[in-house]
């Protein structure tokens, strides 16, 4: 059994995307509701009918506690388990190999590489087609030395916050001088669109008290103006992610 799990809130951009990308890869997903207002409960019922829609009990957004419920999620889940945001992709040049890949190497939980996608201005991007797999549309960004993403067989991930690291037991995924390499790639600031920029700028508002005091989250509170300004910095990290020969191999 393997089992993707994601929080969501006024997603209805990415959410087809999205769930059309992971749908196949996952056999069962449970997608969580922190109180949308637009069309993504009705997108998630429409494009993954056999996967559960629940209502987050977690009413604004704290890093905390929203950590704390998707590790209560998993603890109900058998077999791999992976927490995924809608920005996320997991991407991988075959299914069956990926999976077989993680018994095989023999450990419970793997940490993933994560390639940020931050639109190059120069390069004369357009509007994305809905029809077209997001994820093969952009191929500007970078690789941070170790941000990534876990998949695990424990009962749950014992997350830190932000579930960038774990106090359990992992192995690195090798991506490097393989031939099936895998990463999670995210939309960072890509596609840097109208609608992507929203999506950005309405988590802020959403922050707990707790979250802001902690300062957990604060790059959400962001205005128009400090976007941009973000946005423009990491484009000086990104470069064409076509000269990678790894990440060439996603897609032969």
């Amino acid at each position: 059994m393997s089992t993707v799990i994601s929080h969501f809130y006024n997603e209805e951009y990415l959410l087809p995307w999205w769930l059309k990308h992971h749908v196949p890869l996952f056999k069962h997903g449970i997608l969580i509701d922190r109180g949308s207002n637009d069309r993504s409960v009705d997108i998630c019922k429409k494009l993954a009918p056999h996967w559960e829609v629940r209502e987050s009990k977690v009413a604004e957004f704290d890093a905390l506690l929203v950590d704390r419920e998707v590790m209560e999620i998993e603890a109900e889940c058998i077999g791999w388990k992976m927490v995924l945001n809608t920005t996320e992709f997991l991407c991988f040049p075959d299914k069956q190999p990926f999976f077989a890949k993680l018994e095989t190497l023999g450990s419970s939980m793997y940490h993933i590489r994560t390639i940020f996608l931050v639109d190059d201005p120069n390069y004369g991007y357009t509007e994305p087609d809905p029809k077209v797999p997001l994820v093969k549309q952009r191929h500007h960004g970078f690789i941070l030395p170790h941000a990534g993403r876990f998949i695990h067989r424990y009962k749950h991930g014992s997350y830190t916050v932000g579930r960038h690291s774990t106090d359990q037991s992992f192995t690195y995924l090798p991506f490097l001088d393989v031939p099936d390499p895998a990463f999670v790639i995210k939309c960072y600031f890509s596609p840097w669109t109208e609608e992507l920029k929203l999506r950005k700028l309405q988590i802020g508002p959403t922050l707990s008290a707790s979250s802001i005091h902690s300062r957990l989250g604060h790059q959400h509170l962001v205005n128009r103006e400090e976007l941009e300004q973000a946005y423009l910095h990491y484009v000086q990290q990104s470069s064409d992610l076509r000269l990678y020969p790894a990440y060439q191999r996603l897609w032969e």
